[in-house]
């Protein structure tokens, strides 16, 4: 089979958009997909084209990751990844991968992430799941707190403008003060309150709760549905559950998830996407209420090790020689020198310390995956004695990474 690789042109986006929406399975109405073929202008599109009929698409984001000790770093975003089921397994998608980080690369961008459908798909190309998020079940009746809250700030309704407005803002915020996350896109803040006035699910349609500070700045976001379910011999059994709960603050966090939990007529609370380590969950009186599932979230390919290594901060004051193959078999060598106050990462010819694949460096890169347990699944080869040891405490970072959502 011919496969031509080129970038989408301005009028392709009606294309892009049915070939996407083909390969997941969906059918949208016609006015989702009119709005899916603006949001396309925001991509840098590929199309895959099969004897001249286009056949997959992919597209790149410019967007920014935050990585252990605040530093901001550019990164591509692979999305909008699909290829027709006609034409799976048949080179499409590795031709594409190629192309988008090609050009990356000639971006200068030392990273690309992604969030993957389905998680066998891009260890191949060299991306490593990099951070863990939760899906969180709280049942109400349980979930007393362990101490009386301190609140200065205030809690107020807000409508769906004034969360679209406070959004972008609040979201920045968060991802200076968070590891591992990913700048919102444009046009993905539009999407996601594209359901916002609509049932969804049996769940109504999303109300907002905002946090303010006690200067009166909003300082977090809740977006919520409910579902109750009421019979006279049971009373109340609603269900509420989160869409999103931005806080730049841990008492914003605290303040808009004692209001999910002491809402009346709710008898369990769900929430996806959430941190692996969310602090609430230890302010309950009973831990056992806040049941979580964790799952991979952003994934990261390293385009530049010794770039991105460099921009992190590290838990522990060491230097170590590294060994990264690529998935091809290709190996490159870097000596990282790094600490609480900053990193150097240089190519190097000396004998490593440590050996490990370019998936691998993904994974660990943000301080969520620990090298010894990698080291353990036979992941990591330690060349010099105690060097697992001495990279696990480096690489580790509190507070664990979170992506935040989609992109």
């Amino acid at each position: 089979m011919d496969v031509e690789i080129r970038r989408t042109a301005p009028g392709d986006a009606e294309d892009f958009v049915e070939v996407l929406s083909a390969a997941f399975g969906q059918r949208p109405s016609p006015d989702r997909f009119a709005a899916d073929v603006a949001d396309i202008a925001a991509v840098r599109g590929w199309h895959a084209l099969a004897d001249g009929r286009l056949v997959g698409v992919a597209g790149l984001l410019d967007l920014r990751l935050t990585l252990p000790g605040g530093s901001r770093l550019q990164i591509a975003g692979v999305t909008e990844v699909g290829v027709l089921p006609t034409h799976r397994r048949q080179g499409v998608l590795s031709r594409l991968m190629t192309a988008l980080l090609d050009d990356a690369r000639e971006r200068g961008d030392p990273a690309a992430g992604l969030i993957a459908s389905e998680a066998p798909i891009y260890g191949r190309f060299g991306f490593g799941a990099a951070d863990r998020v939760a899906r969180v079940e709280v049942e109400t009746g349980d979930a007393s707190l362990g101490e009386p809250p301190h609140e200065e700030g205030r809690l107020e309704i807000a409508d769906l403008a004034t969360a679209q407005a406070e959004l972008p803002g609040l979201h920045e915020r968060v991802c200076a003060v968070r590891n591992g996350m990913v700048s919102l896109p444009l046009f993905r803040s539009r999407r996601r309150y594209r359901d916002a006035e609509s049932e969804v699910g049996g769940f109504g349609a999303t109300r907002f709760t905002l946090h303010r500070d006690a200067a009166g700045a909003v300082d977090g976001l809740l977006g919520y549905r409910t579902k109750l379910d009421w019979t006279w011999s049971t009373g109340p059994r609603g269900d509420l559950q989160v869409e999103e709960l931005w806080a730049s603050t841990q008492e914003a966090e605290a303040s808009l998830w004692r209001f999910c939990l002491q809402h009346d007529l709710m008898r369990r609370v769900t929430a996806n996407w959430r941190p692996s380590d969310e602090a609430f969950a230890v302010r309950l009186a009973n831990p056992r209420a806040w049941r979580q599932t964790l799952s991979d979230g952003l994934w990261l390919r390293p385009l530049d090790p010794a770039a991105l290594l460099s921009a992190r901060r590290y838990g522990r004051e060491d230097g170590l020689v590294i060994e990264v193959y690529e998935p091809e078999g290709a190996a490159a060598r870097f000596r990282l020198e790094g600490g609480l106050e900053g990193a150097i990462c240089v190519p190097s010819s000396a004998s490593p310390d440590l050996s490990l694949g370019l998936a691998v460096l993904g994974s660990v890169c943000l301080g969520d995956a620990p090298l010894e347990r990698l080291h353990r699944a036979g992941k990591v080869e330690e060349v010099t004695p105690g060097a697992v040891a001495r990279a696990t405490a480096m690489f580790r970072w509190s507070p664990a990474p979170w992506s935040g959502g989609f992109f």
